[in-house]
């Protein structure tokens, strides 16, 4: 049995509207994957990192894999961390994963540990690869979005549009959704369609939309973290453990 698994994600914005500072609760073990989507400079990193250091934080025994296609500077305290991967490595990072999945489903592991695998930029790691290899990746991605739950595995993805053709069918699966600031329309149809009378032209960095489970849609706020390195610690942590 797979104990409950809950850490605080954003600030509910009606709330904090009210001076209150109310988190939003990401309910892993509910709504077991999460898409993060944004253009560059609407602070989707920032979030990220804040969600995997709670993750280290609140679940310490969590095994977290990083696989950084965009491999900028974000992640280098991680460069020695035998689950982080950047560029083609991420290929590799995938992969161990994807088969520590494989290992827990046909009961070679019999942890119930929980596993996350942070993915930046999917969609562009897809157009890196040869169509064949592509297939398999999605192939391999959504089956891990639809059985990943009961095994206690994982799957937070950041990418700038979430794209259906990048999902094999499986983009439902995403049970919470962030977008950080203006999505266009495109994505208020293909995400917010049921909320767009509440899709404001405001939101700046830091801020934006989060919808769970399809019904529960509320305006966010990023926190502010103070203390980076603190931050950095928790992450690390996560990624090395088990290792």
């Amino acid at each position: 049995m797979i104990e409950i698994q809950i850490i605080p994600l954003v600030y509910d914005e009606d709330m904090l509207k009210l001076h209150h500072s109310i988190y939003v609760p990401w309910d892993i073990t509910k709504n077991p994957h999460m898409a993060i989507s944004g253009v560059t400079g609407t602070g989707k990193t920032y979030l990220v990192k804040q969600i995997l250091a709670r993750i280290g934080l609140y679940l310490p025994t969590s095994e977290i894999t990083i696989c950084d296609f965009k491999g900028d500077e974000s992640y280098t305290f991680l460069e020695n961390c035998e689950r982080y991967h950047r560029f083609e490595a991420c290929m590799t990072g995938f992969d161990d994963f994807y088969n520590g999945f494989l290992h827990r489903q046909a009961g070679l592991d019999t942890s119930r540990t929980l596993r996350l695998l942070m993915f930046d930029e999917w969609s562009s790691f897809l157009n890196f690869l040869d169509k064949k290899q592509a297939d398999e990746y999605r192939k391999n991605l959504a089956i891990l979005l639809n059985l990943g739950r009961s095994f206690n595995f994982h799957i937070l993805l950041s990418q700038q549009v979430l794209y259906a053709e990048d999902f094999s069918k499986a983009r439902q699966n995403f049970n919470t959704i962030i977008t950080l600031g203006n999505p266009d329309k495109t994505v208020v149809n293909m995400v917010y369609s049921d909320f767009s009378e509440n899709i404001d032209n405001d939101r700046g960095l830091g801020t934006g939309y989060i919808l769970t489970n399809g019904s529960d849609f509320r305006k966010i706020v990023v926190p502010t973290v103070t203390n980076i390195e603190k931050m950095d610690f928790y992450i690390k942590r996560a990624v090395e453990y088990g290792t």
